[in-house]
């Protein structure tokens, strides 16, 4: 029997896949499985049997934890079942594993030693882990969150949820994934954001598809309107879960309120397009903006404006650069007044402004607003008398003189150095 019983260790020694170790009384390892070897940073069992937790382990404080399990095993005469406690894989990674450590007795009840079996179980324990900070969520729901719906897709249904009302709305509760689906795309207020994509879409099929990727997370922002009517900017979160006691696909999808930060980020990429200035559209975004409609209208007819100071140098000369900065920002106040939200009027440099006047049906409306540009000027001008101020303005046409912003550019510089050389104070059109 004794023969069977170590040919039965060797057997068990040489092929589990688990941590596996025997150690004597004087906690002296007799026996240790492979993967025990690999933990303890060792390549052969020969470096493992006959010797202690100290001379194994480089880490003393790990062997000197090891062996105060050993005792408080030997002192309680009691074996220690299924603990959690961190072990490293065979590249010193840290893991997680279930440890049961047996004593070993002789035929008259004596200690003989100790049989320790770890299983590895980081898997099931980050699991866990997740799931119950998950479910923390849920139950202690965020001052930020509107809301958290907890789904089981196998049985594809809502298992519970949480909504709370954050400043003057709220997402509506619902009874299905069904009427959640139906109700977000009711509320999303851009029907082709990625949000919406995901609700179109979202079938127990999609979202395993999903999870078989390898993705646990996914999030997208979007507008919403919420129940008092507002629209707010929403970060809708998709964490995919394993049910702990069931072992089916779960999801918690949550809506966190975003619409300050959102707001504010909006504010600064606006501000950014801007001649901090004059609070017109600045070089860059002028051009950018002139570009997109041209290839997004190029059906219709517009008109390239090219507006420059006359004398704007002798301003600052003889008032100074603050005057000069004055008389900018009260004409770019003026100009704005005289064209439409959807023509585009930027400052593209120095006393130098772009307008590009959309869909003009007649040249003759041009005209108009031309001599309404040189009065705007004139009239801003008079607080400056002791200079003589006045504005030259040079217009190309779209697509008559040209089909691209490089081709109306050349045009509308070419009439306004035209218009100043034969005089200034006037308006020419190519």
């Amino acid at each position: 029997m004794d023969k069977l019983l170590i040919t039965a260790i060797e057997a068990l020694v040489r092929n589990t896949s688990d941590i596996f170790f025997i150690k004597d009384k004087n906690l002296i390892y007799r026996a240790a499985s492979m993967p025990f070897v690999r933990m303890a940073g060792k390549e052969s069992l020969e470096e493992i049997v006959g010797f202690t937790d100290t001379e194994i382990f480089e880490d003393k404080r790990l062997a000197a934890r090891y062996i105060a399990d050993d005792c408080r095993l030997f002192n309680g005469g009691k074996d220690l079942i299924d603990y959690v406690e961190p072990i490293t894989d065979d590249n010193g990674n840290a893991r997680y594993g279930s440890t049961s450590k047996y004593i070993l007795r002789d035929e008259n009840g004596r200690t003989i030693g100790v049989l320790g079996i770890t299983k590895d179980i980081t898997k099931e324990y980050l699991a866990k882990q997740r799931y119950q900070q998950e479910f923390g969520y849920l139950f202690e729901l965020p001052a930020d969150t509107y809301a958290v719906c907890y789904i089981d897709v196998d049985d594809w249904r809502i298992i519970t949820q949480r909504r709370q009302n954050i400043q003057d709305g709220t997402i509506q509760e619902c009874q299905t994934v069904e009427d959640m689906i139906e109700y977000a795309l009711e509320s999303i207020v851009e029907v082709d954001c990625d949000a919406a994509a995901f609700f179109r879409n979202l079938t127990a099929e999609k979202l395993y598809e999903i999870y078989s990727s390898g993705r646990r997370a996914i999030s997208f922002k979007y507008q919403r309107k919420l129940s008092d009517g507002s629209s707010r900017w929403i970060r809708s979160k998709v964490d995919f879960l394993a049910d702990v006691d069931s072992g089916h696909l779960c999801i918690m999808l949550s809506a966190k309120d975003i619409d300050k930060a959102e707001c504010e980020q909006q504010k600064l990429a606006e501000a950014a397009k801007l001649d901090l200035m004059t609070m017109l559209l600045n070089h860059e975004s002028s051009m950018e903006s002139i570009k997109s409609v041209l290839e997004h209208e190029s059906s219709s007819q517009h008109a390239l404006f090219m507006i420059d100071i006359d004398n704007f140098k002798a301003l600052n000369d003889t008032l100074g650069h603050k005057a000069g900065d004055e008389f900018l920002i009260a004409l770019s106040k003026e100009l704005k007044k005289n064209f439409r939200e959807s023509d585009i009027l930027g400052r593209i440099g120095g006393d130098e402004f772009f307008v590009l006047m959309r869909n003009v049906t007649e040249q003759e409306r041009v005209k108009r607003k031309a001599d309404e540009i040189l009065e705007t000027i004139q009239s801003v001008a008079s607080k400056y008398l002791q200079v003589d101020l006045s504005g030259s303005v040079g217009i190309s046409m779209y697509p008559k003189n040209g089909t691209t912003l490089d081709e109306l550019y050349s045009k509308s510089d070419e009439a306004l150095y035209e218009a100043k050389r034969t005089g200034k104070n006037k308006y020419i059109i190519s």
